[in-house]
């Protein structure tokens, strides 16, 4: 034990050389000492060492499973994709299927431990809760072997009467530690199986739900209607059929129609016409089953069976009898009849036909004014013993009681008394038998080894360690707790349900209600409840900003309540082992830059153009000039520079002077020769087409000279221009951050590009991450910085490497040192061992058990020699 904590122990350096020496391997390499590692490795294999047992216990910021909900709401939806019928008939299995997914709701009842998606399980066909196949099997093998031992352990026995009482014959079966459903032996779960059972073993996959093979259920809907269940194969109750067939109403009558599998069962709107078993109402009643009408409803006068009474009753009640007696005389004209209201002939005088004594022995014929009288002889009539006979000689009534003297056996069966046979003889011995839960006795009086169940409660701990088992003392394992645990959400208004003994173990639900933690921040930042802390406020600031000095809100993220953190620039590590910590503060940053655009006119008064607030200065906006000369004909060609009247149109004063002859051209660039002379006016419209390309360079536009080279408003102008050479399609031209161009066929530099809000994906330093970003974000300077989980790939690949370079040093070490002992073994000097030593050592043993032996020797010949000569 020392020398394996030794090696796991960097810093251990108690292993001896001889244990060096001695440990080694099969292959005869020999391992490595502790002592002799550098101290580099030494610390490498630490670091490692507490960065694993950091990541055990390193617990997220912001704990959110919105992967989760997206995960188990695409799973759902794949499921229900094949049903085509009523989403509200989905409810049982939708329920179902959503209890399941919520955390800690697939519980094991039998081991209170949770399901985990790779773990084997069986699902009960009855209440579909399901549980380890482990521990369901158990459990099955447990029930059934008890029983088996409580039958073998049930023998034939003798009654009180002596008659043999053979044991029941009973099948053993095992049930559902939930529902109690009964199984047979030869249903217990052998194998794992999806929940349709088609797949053996299923694999688990991340978009499938866990447990199930992905096909489609295939399962015969209940009730039996010949189709089979249409979604994937899935935990829980199958949903009422969705096929459409046709099918009649209920009565018949009505021509079939489409109806819904589930649904086909429907009544018309016509009443039944049939009569009611009075023969006097029809029925009437809304659509039903042939000759299944109600019974009649409605009243009426009826007689009774004799005809004396009349009386309102209902129609589905004919036959009545009333309470008067016949009393019409027989034929002999002594006696009347004493029947009830009855029906037909009384009949002959019952006390006029051949009548027995009352021992029933003698049979004779008397006038029904005569009684027959006792025979005389005995009654011999079996008593209520079925033991002995009436000796008494032939009477009226019941026989007396048994007074027979016999020996009597107690119901038990161990005391025996003389007693009259119709009395009863119980004992006061108890019975000391077990009783069937096999724990307490039966402690029943006189008991005729048919001890009644255990009548106790079994008061066991059940596996929640809340609660006891209420149920009679039994054999085996007590069943599950069936009490429910409450698992609330933070505010409390959020609650579930969840088996008894869960409720530390189960993460606690998702609550839709707001949370009522007070924001950090001025804005009211509402979000649902949740556990740890509160997310960052996502909200624009809105405040004014101080920082630019402008009359615009801040329209950054909400910055009140920021986490940064700190870092101590005068830290001075005192080894290569210790970092600094970083210290995380909670801070109100100051606003940043307005970053609102703001329109801005160009020195020269040609274009407003937007720039954000912070830069919003008026400056040369690069075009030229185009101020028109005193000349008439031209324009000034200098680049935008400052002038008097921003929306003047003639020369300025800082304008270029025109130097040109007066002759010029067709106006604004006209090719084609002007038919007049050079002139200060406007030349003649050229109705000349000009064919030319677009401002894109792909389709070919025609439009005439005249209307693109006329005088006109410069601004005008420019715009009809621009539309003539247009081909009113979108611009192929991408903006700077590679998107294309959202305006049509135009010339020139696309404008707006800083309005271009697409996204784009951003990738970190590392490319470990990616997220996508607006453009205007991106153009803001917006970077994507690695975080921890980039570092720890980092530096797996670090440690891998280094790792990775270490085995191969220590091959090409132990590759060099074979070599060394086969070189060494081959061409160096043979040893040889000295034996001086060791002889030396072995005389020197030698000479000194010589002279201790010589006093021994002498002390026992001077001892034989005294008993010699004293005896002489």
């Amino acid at each position: 034990m020392s020398t394996k904590r030794d090696i796991n122990n960097p810093w251990s350096n108690k292993t001896s050389p001889a244990n060096a020496i001695n440990s080694k391997s099969k292959n005869g390499s020999v391992a490595t000492n502790p002592k002799n590692k550098p101290a580099d490795q030494k610390f490498k294999e630490a670091k490692k060492k507490h960065e694993e047992y950091a990541k055990k216990h390193n617990i997220l910021e912001y704990d959110s499973s919105s992967d989760e909900e997206f995960e188990a709401g695409s799973m759902l939806e794949s499921v229900f994709k094949n049903y085509v019928g009523d989403n509200s008939e989905l409810q049982r299995t939708q329920d179902f299927l959503e209890n399941v997914f919520q955390s800690g709701a697939a519980t094991c009842l039998i081991c209170i431990a949770t399901v985990k998606r790779t773990e084997a399980i069986w699902s009960c066909e009855h209440c579909f809760c399901f549980f380890h196949l482990a521990c369901i099997q158990r459990w099955a093998n447990d029930s059934t072997s008890l029983k088996k031992l409580q039958y073998e352990s049930e023998v034939d026995y003798y009654n009180n009467r002596g008659e043999l009482i053979v044991r029941q014959k009973k099948t053993i079966k095992w049930d559902c530690p939930k529902c109690r459903k009964d199984y047979n032996l030869s249903e217990v779960p052998k194998h794992y199986t999806c929940f349709c059972s088609k797949e053996l073993n299923p694999q688990n996959h991340p978009w499938l739900i866990p447990h199930s093979c992905g096909d489609t259920c295939g399962k015969a809907l209940k009730p039996d209607c010949g189709h089979k269940c249409v979604l994937l194969c899935h935990p829980g109750p199958c949903p009422p059929c969705p096929q459409v067939v046709m099918t009649s109403c209920v009565c018949g009558t009505s021509n079939p129609k489409s109806m819904r599998c589930a649904q086909k069962t429907w009544k018309c709107v016509s009443k039944c016409k049939l009569k009611l078993k009075c023969g006097i109402h029809v029925c009437g009643q809304g659509c039903h089953e042939k000759n299944k009408c109600p019974p009649c409803s409605k009243k009426s006068k009826q007689s009774c069976l004799c005809g004396n009474s009349f009386l309102e009753r209902n129609c589905d009640d004919l036959i009545w009898h009333c309470e008067k007696k016949c009393n019409k005389s027989y034929s002999c004209g002594l006696h009347t009849c004493q029947l009830k209201c009855h029906v037909g002939d009384c009949g002959d005088c019952p006390l006029g036909l051949p009548r027995e004594c009352p021992c029933g022995k003698q049979k004779s014929k008397a006038p029904c004014s005569e009684e027959i009288g006792p025979c005389g002889d005995t009654c011999q009539k079996m008593l209520a013993c079925e033991l002995h006979i009436c000796v008494e000689r032939c009477h009226k009534g019941n026989c007396s009681p048994c007074n027979e003297i016999i020996l009597k056996q107690c119901r038990c069966g161990q005391h025996s008394k003389e007693l009259p046979c119709s009395k009863s003889f119980l004992c006061e011995t108890k019975c000391k038998q077990m009783r069937d839960c096999n724990k307490h006795t039966c402690s029943r009086k006189c008991c005729d080894n048919q001890c009644p169940p255990c009548d106790k409660v079994c008061g066991k701990t059940l596996s929640c360690g809340k609660h006891k088992c209420t149920s009679l003392c039994h054999h085996g394992p007590c069943y599950p707790c069936t009490a429910k645990a409450p698992v609330k959400c933070r505010c409390g208004k959020t609650v579930i349900n969840v088996a008894c003994g869960r409720e530390k173990k189960v993460k606690p639900p998702k609550c839709s209600h707001p949370c009522r933690i007070p924001s950090k921040c001025h804005h009211d930042n509402p979000h649902n409840c949740h556990q740890n802390e509160c997310p960052p406020c996502n909200q624009l600031c809105l405040l004014p900003n101080d920082t630019t000095n402008c009359d615009h809100p801040c329209q950054a993220k909400c910055h009140d309540s920021v986490k940064v953190s700190i870092i101590d620039k005068k830290f001075k590590p005192a080894g290569p082992w210790e970092k600094q910590v970083e210290r995380i503060e909670i801070q109100k940053l100051p606003h940043p830059p307005c970053e609102v655009e703001v329109p801005v006119v160009c020195i020269g008064g040609h274009e407003k153009v937007l720039w954000t607030c912070w830069n919003s200065q008026p400056s040369s906006c690069g075009r030229k000039c185009g101020r028109q000369l005193f000349c008439g004909n031209h324009f000034c060609q200098n680049q935008c520079h400052e002038v008097t009247d921003l929306n003047g149109k003639m020369q300025d004063d800082l304008c270029s002077q025109c130097e040109e002859d007066c002759i010029f051209e067709r106006s604004n660039g006209c090719i084609h020769p002007c038919q007049r002379p050079c002139h200060t006016g406007e030349c003649d419209l050229c109705l000349a087409n000009i064919k030319t390309t677009c401002h894109c360079g792909l389709t070919q536009v025609y439009y005439k000279c005249g209307d693109y080279y006329r005088n006109d408003d410069e601004n005008v102008l420019t715009a009809d221009r621009e539309k003539l050479r247009s081909c009113l399609n979108r611009c192929i031209k991408n903006y700077e951050c590679g998107h294309r161009c959202v305006d049509i066929c135009h010339s020139g530099k696309c404008l707006n590009s800083e309005s271009c809000k697409k996204k784009s994906k951003v990738y970190c330093d590392c490319k470990t991450r990616k997220v996508d970003a607006t453009c205007d974000k991106i153009r803001a300077g917006f970077r994507l910085n690695c975080d921890d989980s980039c570092k720890v790939r980092l530096e797996e690949m670090r440690l891998a490497a280094e790792e990775q370079e270490r085995k191969q040093k220590e091959i090409e070490d132990e590759k060099n040192r074979l070599e060394m002992l086969d070189f060494e073994k081959k061409f160096g000097k043979k040893k040889f061992k000295e034996r001086k030593r060791n002889v030396v050592e072995e005389t020197e043993s030698k000479m000194w058990m010589f002279w201790i032996g010589i006093p021994i020797v002498l002390t026992v010949v001077s001892v034989a020699l005294y008993y010699v000569f004293a005896k002489g």
